[in-house]
């Protein structure tokens, strides 16, 4: 009889708490979760490096989201487009610390216009896989205003472009909602 009543005690309890936690809502001081973000780097501008970024909580813990960005690095234009999964530990997504993998591809265009004779070409497309970190900050009186940091790094899978990692950066405004 005493197992019994543990048991119902037991079961009991995980459906009340099961209940009692589907109350909860996470959101912003305003009551609202934001569940988008886009962004992009204002700063990057002005040095040609020019990148955006949209994404969407797919749970309290999770997002995805999709990069694009153009820069010149090493003597060599690349142009990327890119899928990240990130995870947020603290279970606020779009809010705070981030890591996350990235699977994308990037152009590279690699021309030597100094005068280099006997000199290459590197030209061509490669898939990128890559790792980063991030931090997100949610500001403001309607909690709108968004400013993202980060740094990581990716593996072009196609090593015939001189390289074989590219550095990200990420340092962008944003407006979520």
């Amino acid at each position: 009889m005493k197992i019994f009543r543990t048991l119902a005690g037991a079961i009991a309890l995980v459906a009340f708490a099961s209940v009692a936690s589907a109350q909860r809502v996470d959101g912003d001081r305003s009551g609202m979760a934001r569940v988008n973000l886009i962004s992009a780097n204002p700063i990057g501008l002005l040095f040609e490096w020019y990148n955006g970024e949209y994404e969407r909580a797919t749970s309290s813990t999770t997002s995805l989201a999709v990069a694009a960005s153009r820069f010149d690095f090493d003597d060599a234009n690349y142009t990327s487009l890119d899928a990240i999964g990130r995870y947020y530990p603290a279970g606020k997504a779009l809010r705070g610390f981030s890591f996350g993998i990235s699977a994308g591809v990037v152009s590279v265009d690699d021309d030597y216009d100094d005068g280099c004779i006997g000199c290459e070409d590197d030209e061509g497309t490669s898939a990128t896989l890559g790792v980063r970190g991030d931090y997100v900050w949610i500001l403001g009186r309607d909690q709108r205003f968004a400013v993202a940091a980060g740094i990581g790094a990716k593996r072009l899978l196609n090593n015939d472009f001189g390289t074989e990692g590219l550095p990200i950066g990420r340092l962008s405004i944003g407006y979520a909602w």
